[in-house]
This record gives structure tokens, C-alpha cells and sequence, in this order.
């Protein structure tokens, strides 16, 4: 059991976007929620059964992808510490 497998692509904010990486040549591309679900109909569909259906769009490589969520907001490293 992962995140993957717990949450649903229709959990997702329709502007959130998916970061696919291809697990051979490392070639990343995003990918809308709502896009995949309309061009597969993968309304009801796991992150790790999308994954596993999606391929790399390098030409000649269509190689295993990993699915990551996107994230605009800013982020700090760890600054405080015990008081």
C-alpha cells in the first residue's frame, strides 16, 4: 500500500498536475488530471493503475513511467529545532 494506491485521479484537483518521469531515460512531461481521465476514461481509476498504463512520449523509448504530484506552493527547509 502507497499514496498511489489510496487516492483515486478523480480525487484531484482538475488543476493539479501530474508529473510523469520515465523510470529508462528520465524524460519528465506533465500531465493534467482531467486530460487523462477524458482521452482513457479513467474516471475511477488508482495513480498506480494510471502509471502503470501510461508510457514515455520519447521517441523510440516507451519505457515504464512514476507518477508524482506537482506543487506550485513555496517550500522552506526545516529551521527550527527543540526548545
Amino acid at each position: 500500500m502507497n499514496w498511489q494506491s489510496d487516492l483515486q485521479i478523480s480525487d484531484l484537483d482538475p488543476d493539479q498536475m501530474l508529473e510523469v518521469t520515465c523510470k529508462l531515460c528520465g524524460h519528465s512531461r506533465y500531465e493534467e488530471p482531467r486530460k487523462l481521465i477524458n482521452d482513457y476514461g479513467l474516471h475511477f481509476a488508482y495513480l498506480d493503475e494510471v502509471a502503470k498504463l501510461l508510457i514515455c512520449h520519447r521517441r523510440g523509448c516507451r519505457g515504464g513511467v512514476r507518477l508524482s504530484l506537482s506543487s506550485e506552493a513555496e517550500t522552506e527547509g526545516f529551521v527550527g529545532g527543540l526548545a
